[in-house]
């Protein structure tokens, strides 16, 4: 099928400067935490005689990958900051992360029992000079039917995203830096593989701004039989 055999099938690592555009809004309340919330396998409970609930269990499972991932990159190119691994999302059988290097790098692992995978640049991403917004990596990261985009803020943050006029769900993994250096990373998180351009709400010191953010594949470059999803051009 063409929609798992395109260029945008593989981790997309190159660099989207978003255009800027003025316009303020209403502030909404901003998707975001520290870390991604570890979604369980099945129906959460307390703790009883029959063994530790499903969030345990998911929340053991997570921290049991990490401890994998660390082990093998625990020297060389590839060693985490003092930062450590960010959670980009968990889930029934499979985890993925996030991390800088110390040279200042960025790389992401999937793991799973069965499988997992170290990816990183091979250059530093500079600290935008102006607000920006900035891909970083785009794949399925191990998420069941799902497509996930990294995607870093350089001196503004994320306030709303929408593909064709939808949400789409976004969640805060890591920040660097303070005030007019800040680089926030987030992960978006789409139902399918998409493409398209997304209408993206951001926050600057000067108010809200309506800016673009162009995903891996365009939406001219999507058949019309495919099943991807579109989120229209710019």
């Amino acid at each position: 099928m063409w929609a798992r055999t395109a260029g945008a099938v593989a981790v997309a690592t190159v660099l989207a400067a978003c255009s800027q555009g003025g316009g303020a809004a209403k502030d909404p309340e901003r998707s975001s935490s520290s870390t991604a919330s570890v979604r369980p396998s099945g129906p959460s409970g307390p703790s009883g005689p029959s063994g530790p609930s499903a969030r345990e269990q998911a929340r053991e499972r997570v921290e049991s990958h990490r401890q994998q991932v660390l082990t093998k990159i625990a020297t060389g190119a590839k060693t985490p900051d003092g930062e450590g691994l960010s959670v980009v999302g968990a889930y029934p059988q499979s985890t993925a992360f996030f991390w800088s290097t110390a040279d200042g790098r960025y790389c992401i692992a999937i793991y799973d029992p069965s499988y997992h995978t170290v990816q990183c640049h091979e250059s530093t991403k500079p600290f935008s000079r102006t607000p920006k917004l900035i891909r970083l990596y785009e794949t399925d990261f191990g998420s069941p039917g799902g497509y996930v985009l990294l995607a870093a803020a350089d001196r503004e943050t994320i306030r709303t995203v929408t593909c064709g006029g939808a949400p789409v769900e976004f969640r805060e993994i890591r920040v660097n830096g303070k005030a007019d250096t800040q680089r926030t990373v987030y992960a978006l998180e789409f139902e399918g593989w998409t493409a398209g351009v997304l209408k993206v709400r951001v926050a600057r010191g000067d108010g809200v701004h309506a800016t673009d953010l162009a995903l891996a594949t365009s939406d001219d470059e999507v058949p019309p039989d495919s099943d991807w999803h579109s989120c229209g051009a710019s």
